[in-house]
């Protein structure tokens, strides 16, 4: 049924409605809310503190309009009593036409709303007010509180869901297992949505703990389901995969190839490097592509693994792509694998100001089927370069590239080839479990010897003259210095005026600060070029002091850099700031990252800079910001469409996340056809709506 035959709706509502993706009766009934509020007990006045929020029944003394200066031309107000004759003021700035008429002195209402204090008065800024007292849909018990759809009031939109509900439960069908929903005792589909929507009367007399903290049954049966479909899509693209045709290495020659390798290394691998390089070989000697996700912290050795690998391919005849986000860290790459193998590597360095008489030369090498490592960016993905013989593909940072990019690369050969995807950027188990869910995790978590450990600490403005002093006392001593800013230039927005720009910056760090060091200036705006030249009189100390923006935030191998000031760190996220600070500590020198802040002294110090001064390990700053900032900041360009999840969090939920991860490993395990009775309703959901949910996935 379409939501706008639906009572209440109209054409008019349904468009506004579509802009939010509801269409269907179904679409209205998934639209769950985003928190409740307690409105089973009624307060008085008296008893109101500021920032809580509550209910309160009162009756109208007044209302009236007052003009207003700036931004708001007028303001309704209307001042109430309690039953304790306890005064209480309501304010709107906007209202609809007619609303004023409603609050005639005398009538009585609840109103809803977060309590604010002005002087002795309490009162409410844009409260929510019922003027029916015996609804009981919006007074006298919990209440859904949902995500604002402008020109839908919110006691309409609970109005409309009531009668949706009425209308479309009693035609859900369940659509799981019904053996994994008795193993967990989760109630049927059709009483959950009723549930999750309007909480029955023993959720609203004062018993809704649970209910508010989205852990009621009712809640952690929509959880599991959301959490359970998607495993089954992405567990079983796994084994897609695993049914295609791959290129299978000979075990006995791979083992030669990874000992002599080895051996040419200038260091030993840590136990995770050769844990992973393990992993990587058992999977490369299958008939099926390997589909494997390389995670380590920042300086944990990862592209010596994919070094190694990628040689060993090509003792074996095949070609290598290995495609990073940059060109200062492709080239950082090809400069690494020469140095440490020989110039008798066949690698080649392709990225956008290669000549054409270069892109020549390796497409020949491609087309004469010689085995060849191509590390490159992006400019391995046009349309020109062919491989001949594909056999392995490798991405770095790959969360700096869009899905169709990694797919074109993938298919630039008529086998599929085996691929690594690496990140710097560690990710949270739940999160692994889900946005890359079809691939197998190796991880490295110990770093390689001789890294030293990072001091952090935190700069207010009476400490940034020692700051200076520390820094000088280092340069004095050879070493170098990265300062770090959130912006190119200037800025004439008003958010923005107050931040400090890098290229700004770099005049005042050269001319008044610094003057007897060189300092460079490295931002994204700078032609390629520009930016090869300056990095590599950084790296040589042509220049001792670098002023950028967080284009150093990948890749970029200064042993000599041994401090790092990130101005204005409350602008970036945890898992970024961590990145930064990597640049550092990657050589024999103690080092230092500053995180310099304008905040001033009396205001608490945001909590991820606190975890910054913490921890060094990347694991536990990446589940804190996880919790901090959701999961968007790890995905990328991969978060379009990559979690569809309307009811389940991955940070409150990741219990039912791996229950749902277990249970659908054993349905694949156990009746991989669907052929039981048990599984009917699951494979009756794959063959309609799971075809979109699936496809949907895929394009993410």
């Amino acid at each position: 049924m379409r939501v706008q035959f639906l009572k209440g709706v109209g054409p008019r509502m349904a468009s506004i409605f579509g802009a939010r993706d509801i269409f269907t009766l179904k679409d209205l009934l998934y639209f769950f809310p985003r928190k409740y509020e307690d409105r089973s007990q009624l307060s008085l006045v008296k008893n109101l503190s500021e920032g809580n929020s509550a209910s309160v029944e009162l009756t109208v003394h007044q209302a009236f309009m007052r003009p207003l200066r700036g931004r708001f031309s007028k303001l309704f107000e209307v001042k109430a009593f309690d039953q304790e004759k306890q005064w209480i003021s309501l304010k709107w700035f906007r209202i609809f036409k007619g609303f004023e008429a409603k609050f005639e002195p005398g009538t009585k209402i609840i109103a809803t709303g977060a309590i604010k204090a002005f002087g002795s008065i309490r009162e409410m800024i844009h409260p929510e007010i019922q003027f029916d007292l015996e609804d009981d849909v919006n007074v006298g018990r919990i209440v859904p509180v949902y995500t604002e759809i402008d020109g839908v009031p919110t006691k309409t939109l609970r109005r409309i869901l009531d009668t949706a509900l009425n209308l479309g439960v009693p035609a859900l069908k369940e659509e799981l297992p019904s053996f994994f929903l008795k193993r967990h005792r989760l109630p049927p589909l059709p009483a959950a949505i009723r549930e999750v929507h309007f909480p029955s009367e023993n959720h609203s007399k004062g018993n809704g703990s649970d209910f508010t903290s989205f852990k009621s049954p009712a809640h952690q049966r929509l959880i599991y389901e959301e959490f359970f479909k998607f495993e089954y899509h992405m567990l079983s693209r796994r084994m897609d995969l695993k049914k295609e045709q791959g290129h299978a290495l000979d075990s006995e020659k791979l083992k030669k190839s990874m000992d002599l390798l080895r051996s040419k290394l200038p260091f030993t691998l840590t136990k995770g490097q050769e844990a992973t390089l393990q992993e990587i070989s058992k999977d490369v000697v299958e008939s099926h592509p390997m589909n494997r996700l390389l995670q380590g912290d920042v300086g944990a050795g990862k592209t010596a693994v994919a070094f190694v690998s990628a040689l060993a391919f090509m003792d074996q005849g095949y070609q290598v792509a290995f495609m990073a986000p940059t060109e200062i860290l492709a080239e950082q790459h090809f400069q690494n694998i020469l140095k440490v193998f020989g110039a008798d590597v066949p690698a080649k360095l392709l990225v956008g100001k290669t000549t054409n008489a270069e892109r020549k030369l390796i497409q020949g090498l491609l087309d004469e089927n010689r085995p060849a490592l191509i590390i490159g960016t992006h400019a391995l993905i046009e349309d020109p370069v062919k491989f001949k013989n594909l056999g392995y593909v490798i991405i770095d940072e790959q969360h700096r590239f869009g899905v169709d990019q990694r797919r074109k690369l993938r298919e630039k050969s008529m086998i599929q080839p085996h691929t690594l995807v690496m990140t710097a950027t560690p990710i949270p188990r739940t999160l692994a479990l889900t946005a890359y869910g079809d691939l197998a995790v190796s991880l490295i978590r110990e770093r390689p010897p001789g890294r030293t450990p990072i001091q952090t600490k935190l700069v207010r403005g009476p400490e940034h003259g020692k700051m200076i002093e520390f820094i000088k006392a280092e340069l004095r001593a050879g070493r170098q210095a990265y300062f770090i800013f959130p912006l190119v230039n200037d800025s004439e927005e008003e958010s923005f005026k107050h931040l400090k720009s890098a290229v700004t910056s770099a005049e005042t760090l050269a001319n008044e600060v610094f003057p007897e060091f060189k300092v460079g200036l490295l931002h994204g705006q700078l032609p390629p070029a520009d930016k090869a030249k300056i990095m590599e009189r950084f790296r040589s100390n042509e220049v001792q002091i670098l002023v950028s923006t967080t284009v150093v935030e990948v890749g970029v191998d200064v042993p000599n850099a041994t401090i790092m000031v990130i101005e204005h760190p409350e602008r970036f996220g945890l898992s970024q700031l961590h990145q930064l600070r990597g640049r550092i500590g990657r050589g024999k020198h103690a080092s230092t990252c500053f995180l310099k802040t304008d905040r001033p002294q009396h205001l608490p110090t945001p909590e991820r800079l606190e975890v910054m001064c913490e921890t060094e390990d990347g694991f536990l700053i990446a589940e804190a910001d996880l919790e901090l900032r959701g999961p968007g900041e790890f995905l990328g360009t991969r978060q379009s469409g990559a979690l569809p999840f309307k009811i389940a969090s991955l940070v409150r939920d990741q219990e039912w996340l791996i229950k749902a991860r277990e249970d659908v490993l054993e349905l694949l395990k156990q009746d991989p056809e669907l052929k039981s009775a048990d599984s009917k309703p699951f494979k009756t959901y794959l063959e309609n709506s799971g075809k979109l949910d699936s496809a949907h996935l895929k394009t993410s």
